[in-house]
């Protein structure tokens, strides 16, 4: 069920004509979706020739940085505003706990701020489908927030009263994404940390065994 509630979300027009709007509303905002881009480009590390997909690629903000690439996500609004960010790359309606894709078909699998949104059962569903479509030695790059009281009550607290979109939010203690990750069958080579003003966020790069 929560997988269809996440998908009929972000498919919302009251979703989709603000997104960008409200992720880039202030100059904080803007420096912090720097300082993202920033860590996953490096952690990323996309080299020229390399097969990468992109899993929720939203309105293309990642996209729009990552030349040739695969995008998908289920919203057909958001996959308008992507191709106009980025016309090389191939933009597909397309679930990520479903891929349409062969095994092996990817070097790298990447996704930026979505599996956030998901619960424990879910991200491991679509971790074992992104293993998938991975080639050997391949990995995959994406961002979790951190498991902290103090910063779920300040996001109720701004949702409530600045309105701002965003779908159910989980957070994670990172020992608990590496036991995952090793039990699906990758190898954790890296994690950085990102501070917010409250809490952090963690970002994961992790290579198929």
């Amino acid at each position: 069920m929560s997988k269809k509630n996440f998908t009929d979300y972000y498919r919302k027009e009251e979703v989709t004509g603000t997104y960008d709007a409200q992720r880039e509303g202030t100059e904080y905002r803007r420096e912090k979706r720097k300082k993202e881009l920033q860590i996953f480009l490096d952690l990323l590390d996309k080299k020229e020739g390399e097969e990468v997909l992109e899993l929720g690629c939203s309105s293309g903000f990642f996209t729009q940085h990552l030349g040739k690439v695969t995008a998908i996500d289920t919203s057909t609004d958001m996959l308008k505003i992507t191709r106009k960010k980025n016309p090389k790359a191939t933009v597909l309606s397309a679930d990520m706990f479903n891929l349409p894709f062969g095994k092996d078909s990817f070097d790298k699998v990447v996704t930026m701020r979505v599996w956030t949104h998901l619960n424990e059962s879910d991200l491991k569903k679509v971790v074992i489908e992104a293993r998938r479509v991975l080639k050997q030695g391949g990995y995959i790059v994406f961002d979790l927030e951190e498991a902290s009281i103090v910063r779920a009550v300040a996001n109720f607290i701004y949702k409530k009263f600045y309105k701002i979109t965003g779908y159910k939010i989980y957070r994670y203690k990172d020992v608990k994404v590496n036991k995952i990750l090793n039990d699906l069958g990758f190898f954790v080579e890296r994690i950085e940390f990102m501070n917010h003003k409250v809490g952090r966020q963690i970002f994961f790069k992790a290579s198929k065994n």
